[in-house]
């Protein structure tokens, strides 16, 4: 039998370059996802600052740190049309600054004033705005902040050109990479149909003697990155990534749009539309404060007004639960259960459960939340002695540090040394709306405050020396008649006893053995 020597086949081989390219193609490939990813996360930011004007809503860049920390330089305010004043009360309006009318300010509204004007303040300043708002300036009630996508621009008009550069830069550096990506994956697109590329496979005797060629096979794919093509098909088409730079170029000449553009001037209507921002949590801010005594009147049951201050001073509702409607709609409107609790006038009250007295402290915040229509006046919140009942003068009884309000609606913060030292609301408050009341007693002086605004001060600095306990809803008022309009008066005469219980509403009774701060009261009329 005759033999013939075949030829030698080449052994298998990577060409030396794949390794390299495939290294090269991974980093290309990761270069174009995080360029797609910062493209559209900066597409995202302009489509959410832009598209809800089409609801009527405005948006506007911050340029200042006043609003600090819940809004930032550079962040975008959405905000939406608002017609009724009340509604702004608590939460942050844009409005034009009456101090400087050529700029808009974005400033929490503290309170609506009696001729209807709105006292304002930046949530990092220590006081209220000096000028107050009318209300014909108010531009909107902030809706939704967009974090940081006013920067550039902010950039732009402070010349921190170096870090608009870096902006501009790396939307080029991300369109470029994207870019690349698709140049990776269209190379051999863009060339030729190509021909049949094949391998000889070993030969092999015939039985006739004679050598043929076995088998042809493709490269594997790890030798060339040609898509497979049939006759039919065309080159793939460049308009699926050429859109993408001067998509770059348009965010970048967005982004850099000045403040003077139409977005932020443009006057629309839908003053309907709303998309809530959740507030500052009102519980959380008190007790972030430490109080002495924390009543929620959040309770639906039983006889006891649980305290929330974690200090086991709870009240008692008496004479009993019937003198009391309870689960009413309370002071806070983002609390959770919003529940407060309306007093009969005639005979409910809420006093200390623990029958151990304390001295009556010299240092001294009580602030309770109110809503009536009652023109009888009423007692909101005192020290007394005796625990229960009503003190009487000159027996051992005792009566000062307390909120009341009188006839006309108007609330007063009085304190006994020697003498009645009182401080009144300039405005009635018997509105049917709720309002916060807070009175402050130190070394200072006292003070009161109404809906986060302090209203009245006096040098004087002390209570008198006693001991009891607090109450919330009734007491005695007999002498404090010189601080009193309208009618129901308790007289000058301290004999007999006048017991003012309040007909009305009180929620979020809280009570301090220190001074707050300016900022910390108006911080808990602001996280209402």
């Amino acid at each position: 039998m005759s033999t013939q020597a075949l030829p030698a086949s080449a052994p298998d081989a990577t060409p030396s370059g794949a390794a390299g390219d495939a290294r090269y193609s991974g980093r290309v490939l990761v270069a174009g996802i995080l360029g797609r990813t910062w493209l559209w996360f900066v597409a995202a930011c302009l489509v959410i600052t832009v598209l809800p004007l089409v609801i009527g809503w405005h948006p506007f860049a911050i340029k200042s740190g006043s609003m600090e920390p819940r809004i930032h330089v550079g962040d975008v305010l959405l905000a939406a049309p608002v017609t009724n004043p009340a509604d702004l009360v608590g939460r942050v309006a844009v409005f034009t600054d009456p101090e400087h009318p050529d700029r808009t300010k974005a400033h929490r509204v503290l309170a609506v004033n009696a001729d209807g004007s709105l006292q304002t303040k930046g949530d990092a300043n220590p006081t209220p705005d000096s000028a107050a708002v009318p209300t014909s300036d108010v531009k909107g009630l902030a809706r939704l902040v967009v974090r940081h996508a006013a920067l550039p621009l902010i950039w732009g008009e402070t010349g921190q050109w170096g870090w608009l550069a870096l902006f501009v830069l790396s939307l080029v550096l991300a369109a470029y990479a994207v870019s690349r990506d698709d140049e990776d994956d269209r190379d051999a697109d863009d060339e030729d149909p190509p021909t049949a590329e094949v391998v000889a496979l070993p030969r092999r005797l015939s039985d006739d003697g004679t050598t043929a060629q076995a088998a042809t096979s493709p490269l594997p794919p790890a030798l060339s990155r040609v898509r497979s093509w049939t006759t039919s098909s065309a080159p793939p088409s460049r308009s699926r990534w050429s859109w993408r730079v001067p998509m770059t170029a348009a965010l970048a000449l967005a982004m850099a749009l000045p403040p003077a553009s139409a977005a932020f001037s443009a006057t629309t209507s839908s003053p309907g539309s709303t998309w809530g921002v959740a507030n500052w949590n009102y519980s959380a801010t008190v007790t972030g404060l430490n109080p002495w005594l924390y009543w929620k009147l959040d309770d639906t049951s039983g006889t006891s007004a649980f305290d929330t201050s974690g200090n086991l001073r709870p009240g008692t509702y008496n004479p009993n639960a019937a003198a009391f409607v309870r689960g009413i709609v309370g002071a806070l409107a983002t609390d959770s259960p919003n529940l407060a609790v309306t007093f009969n006038g005639t005979t409910s009250c809420i006093n200390t459960t623990s029958t151990t007295a304390i001295t009556a402290p010299t240092q001294l915040t009580e602030v309770a939340w109110f809503k009536t229509t009652t023109t009888n006046g009423g007692k909101l919140l005192g020290f007394e002695t005796p625990r229960t009942g009503v003190a009487i003068a000159g027996s051992g009884g005792t009566y000062d540090r307390h909120l009341y309000m009188d006839g006309a609606g108007k609330v007063w913060f009085g304190v006994y040394n020697g003498g009645y030292f009182t401080i009144g609301s300039p405005a009635a408050l018997n509105d049917g709306t709720w309002h916060m009341a807070a009175a402050t007693m130190g070394t200072g002086g006292m003070a009161l405050w109404i809906d986060g605004v302090r209203i009245g001060t006096s040098t004087n600095a002390a209570g008198e020396t006693t001991t009891g306990w607090f109450r919330v809803g009734c007491g005695n008022l007999a002498g404090w008649g010189a601080s009193w309009t309208g009618a129901n008066s308790p007289t000058t005469a301290s004999s007999p006893t006048q017991d003012r219980p309040f007909a009305g509403s009180l929620d979020e009774i809280s009570v301090w053995q220190t001074v707050l701060t300016a900022a910390q009261i108006q911080s808990l009329y602001m996280a209402r």
